[in-house]
């Protein structure tokens, strides 16, 4: 793993964490409620992939909904549509990309670049429009389009210092 997937996957484990501790809820509570939304985990499959970062925007998704988090207002009308929650993580991409509609995917390439992702513009698409998309590269997408849609959920500044973390060292600090 490169160390800007590390950087990200540490805030991606951190938005996660946030939206868990902002309502007071465990590991064993959350998967308990995602059991009964119809979405079963163990408990050690999820503290794993949590701890490592290596979760869907869908198991955001989930979690917000599952615990009544607060959702960003972009978001409100995919996290409350019908469909798997693939289907409602693009839709959640589909809003943050219509606010900026100059902003091509060769342009989100190109600004994900700068900030040290390796992505094709073909890969990246097939990632952002099948609603499978990695929360870590999700967050990228948001810095690189100066989204502030997670400000319940992380400081926009460890977005920003994430982006340019060559420059700004990312700081352990949690926004709960």
């Amino acid at each position: 793993m490169s160390e800007v997937d590390s950087v990200w996957q540490s805030l991606a484990s951190r938005v996660i964490r946030v939206a868990l501790a902002r309502k007071d809820k465990t590991y064993a509570e959350l998967i308990e409620e995602l059991a009964e939304s119809g979405s079963p985990e163990s408990v050690r499959a999820l503290t794993n992939r949590i701890s490592r970062g290596t979760m869907r925007l869908s198991l955001l998704l989930q979690v917000i909904s599952v615990t009544g988090a607060t959702a960003p207002a972009l978001w409100q009308a995919a996290i409350h549509a019908s469909g798997d929650w693939d289907d409602r993580a693009s839709a959640v991409v589909a809003a943050e990309l219509a606010r900026q509609p100059w902003v091509t995917p060769a342009e989100l390439t190109r600004r994900l670049g700068q900030m040290g992702t390796d992505i094709s513009q073909r890969t990246l698409t097939g990632h952002l429009t099948s609603g499978s998309v990695a929360l870590s590269l999700f967050l990228q997408c948001i810095a690189a389009l100066g989204s502030s849609s997670l400000e319940h959920y992380l400081d926009f500044a460890d977005l920003h210092a994430a982006a340019n973390f060559d420059r700004e060292p990312l700081e352990g600090n949690e926004s709960a």
